[in-house]
């Protein structure tokens, strides 16, 4: 197969279309190809998204979708070459996961091609349910307490209390990076989440007004997190909490390669990503009783019916599991 140049240049400047040549431009732009309506599609995108974001959709879009689909025509395109492209990456071996991930650009470029008249309907929406990826989720790891314990005492020394914020608080591992001293209310006793540190080491305003929260901060860690302040060179209020030793933020990947997989192999434990402390947290709430509305509010969820997708089993076993076992014991226990 002819390989598909799929450069990102960004172009400035603006273009008139008058009314009398909108449907000549139409026209024009259904004869292009995908991987040309993809290079304008991202740089349209690119102000409106969030960097990772953009360079997922770019990964995504030249990795997996363009070397099959790159010079089809944007007129031609069709259900069964989304199925194809479907097929392809199964016969690869990608998971129901990664290919939805791969989907999700494309999905967004044609849906955008609808609204701009240039096709007449996305290919994907043509696809019966039962033709998409399936995607399972998979079980989710949490820690319990004596794990909890154990990953802490053998954490390096200079990351405990890093790692002690990130399970009984929850935040996302941008949040917890970005999180700066004038943002732990210790009167209060709660974490307040304003913003957030991307790959690059911006911080960023929160994704959605829901992220934008106040996470109780519990007297143990807020008692732990001043004696971390006190042993730090980096006090002002604008200081990060977590920060290198020249003050700067931690980067994102090193704290799961120096703090968080260290303590688990000292500590005897299986591999968990970072975010399965954040699923720890989500967990430790239920258990001791929480609702939806206030689980879903710690997490910084925009809806509780998304704590219920993540959490709905576990939501099950701490409201009902008890119930029924005791139920069933004493009705049918007698019978054993």
């Amino acid at each position: 197969m002819q390989r598909v140049s799929f450069q990102f240049a960004l172009r400035s400047g603006t273009s008139t279309i008058r009314p009398g040549e909108a449907s000549a431009a139409s026209d024009s732009r259904a004869a292009e190809s995908l991987a040309e309506y993809a290079e304008r599609w991202l740089v349209n995108v690119q102000g409106g998204v969030r960097s990772r974001t953009f360079d997922s959709y770019s990964s995504q879009l030249r990795l997996h979708v363009l070397p099959l689909l790159g010079d089809r025509a944007m007129s031609s395109l069709s259900a069964e070459d989304v199925l194809e492209l479907i097929d392809r990456l199964r016969g690869a071996g990608y998971t129901g996961w990664t290919i939805r991930t791969a989907m999700t650009p494309l999905s967004r470029l044609l849906n955008h091609a609808v609204r701009r008249g240039v096709i007449a309907v996305s290919p994907i929406s043509r696809l019966d349910r039962t033709e998409r990826p399936a995607v399972w989720t998979a079980e989710q790891k949490v820690l319990k307490r004596e794990e909890i314990r154990r990953l802490l005492m053998a954490a390096p020394p200079r990351f405990r209390t890093l790692l002690a914020t990130a399970i009984l608080t929850g935040l996302r591992q941008g949040e917890l990076l970005g999180l700066t001293w004038t943002e732990v209310d210790f009167d209060q006793e709660v974490v307040k989440v304003r913003s957030s540190l991307d790959r690059q080491g911006q911080r960023l305003e929160p994704k959605t007004r829901h992220a934008r929260r106040d996470v109780v901060l519990m007297p143990s860690l807020g008692r732990l997190l001043q004696e971390h302040r006190e042993a730090s060179n980096f006090v002002a209020a604008s200081d990060f909490v977590f920060s290198s030793q020249r003050g700067t933020p931690l980067y994102w990947r090193n704290v799961a390669r120096r703090a968080l997989q260290p303590a688990l192999q000292n500590a005897g434990l299986e591999h968990l990503r970072w975010h399965d402390l954040r699923h720890t947290f989500a967990s430790l709430l239920i258990a001791e009783g929480g609702n939806i509305v206030y689980v879903s509010r710690q997490l910084g969820h925009g809806s509780s019916d998304i704590t219920l997708r993540c959490y709905g089993h576990l939501f099950d076993r701490a409201e009902h599991a008890e119930r029924t076992r005791d139920a069933l014991e004493s009705s049918f226990g007698a019978l054993l």
